[in-house]
């Protein structure tokens, strides 16, 4: 496959529609493709034949280095064939079809690539280009072209990998926030919540660990105004990142006015101030660990207030590694920290949705995009 199509298009609009793919890929049908049974072979063979077709045609034009970034370490889950943002997946017999999907959620808007123009493109802009294949003649026999959103609202939701998952704040994100005026980047709460915290404060009544009621959690404007712009300047201890964690939440808390019980540092609730919903973290590396819950995907995580981590509000401290100096500040709920920054994992994982075969049965002989 020509190298060139690693490289991601200029402009985010300038993909191929999935309608003008699936019409340049009905020349394929019909035509002979010899499985070898070995996976990776077969793979490779299946994305040169599409690249083969793309390349009869007009393509995006390419990105120029150091416009973009590709943001997942080592690129992992970014398309295979980046020009067009299309992987490609061989479908031969059975009842149903596995589909696997290798170091991204599909349908959540986790960025992938980032533009200096401000575009993006997200996992949810990948599109699926299923081959099938007739294993009695060695013919293709379909072309279906699927995109994630599609994908669920038919078959269901993708089953959710068990990882442990990280933010990454790129360098020069996270060097645009501490060169600003204000060096704190906010956004508004979470659309659930956003008309019923309140913008004016009042010393809290109760513990730090109990119950959160949406009534007397504290506006990301507030929080900003008590809390964000105070820590500015603050030097935390020099120590092991839990530890630097647990001084940067004792702090919070006596901004916001808290009971202070080292008790309570310790006991590792989720969020961290579960009272506020506020979830804090120290950043002095390239990536945030995020533990056992993260705001990639959404769930509940109160069973009594149904508040899940896309309401969680994130405050992000940036440290200077060498001084443990707070120079800037992230402010966000969980719902908006995938639009600025991006989920990796240390560990390669895949989440899987299963298809019916009859589903492909019903397109044979065709090359559709999202069918009815």
């Amino acid at each position: 496959m020509n190298k060139d199509f690693k490289i991601p298009p200029k402009l985010v609009n300038s993909l191929t529609s999935g309608e003008q793919l699936a019409e340049y890929f009905k020349d394929l049908i019909g035509n002979e493709f010899v499985l070898t049974n070995k996976t990776r072979t077969d793979g490779s063979n299946i994305r040169k034949l599409i690249a083969s077709v793309l390349e009869k045609h007009p393509l995006p034009e390419s990105a120029q280095a150091g416009h973009y970034e590709i943001v997942p370490p080592k690129g992992k889950g970014v398309p295979k064939i980046t020009r067009e943002f299309i992987d490609t997946y061989i479908v031969t017999s059975g009842s149903s079809y596995n589909l696997q999907v290798w170091n991204r959620i599909p349908a959540v808007d986790t960025l992938l690539i980032t533009y200096e123009s401000g575009e993006n493109l997200k996992c949810t802009d990948v599109k699926f280009v299923f081959v099938r294949i007739n294993m009695k003649d060695n013919t293709i026999s379909s072309i279906i072209i699927l995109t994630p959103s599609y994908i669920e609202s038919k078959f269901g939701k993708f089953g959710k990998p068990t990882i442990k998952q990280q933010l990454l704040i790129s360098g020069k994100i996270r060097k645009k926030i501490i060169d600003s005026e204000s060096k704190i980047i906010t956004y508004k709460d979470s659309k659930k919540i956003a008309t019923s915290v309140r913008n004016d404060y009042l010393k809290p009544t109760t513990g730090m660990t109990d119950e959160p009621a949406i009534e007397n959690l504290f506006s990301i404007e507030l929080l900003n105004e008590v809390v964000a712009n105070k820590l500015i300047g603050f030097k935390l201890p020099a120590a092991a990142t839990k530890n630097r964690g647990q001084a940067l939440e004792k702090k919070v808390l006596e901004l916001l006015g808290y009971e202070i019980k080292d008790s309570d540092l310790l006991c590792g609730d989720f969020p961290d101030i579960r009272n506020q919903l506020l979830e804090v973290k120290v950043q002095d590396s390239p990536t945030v660990d995020l533990g056992k819950f993260t705001p990639e995907k959404e769930e509940i995580i109160t069973k009594n207030s149904n508040f899940t981590t896309f309401d969680v509000r994130y405050l992000i401290a940036l440290t200077n590694p060498k001084t443990e100096v707070i120079e800037g500040i992230i402010l966000s709920p969980g719902e908006k920290l995938g639009e600025l920054f991006s989920y990796v994992s240390a560990e390669s994982y895949k989440c899987q949705r299963s298809i019916p075969m009859s589903f492909f049965d019903k397109y044979n002989g065709s090359s559709v995009f999202n069918p009815d």
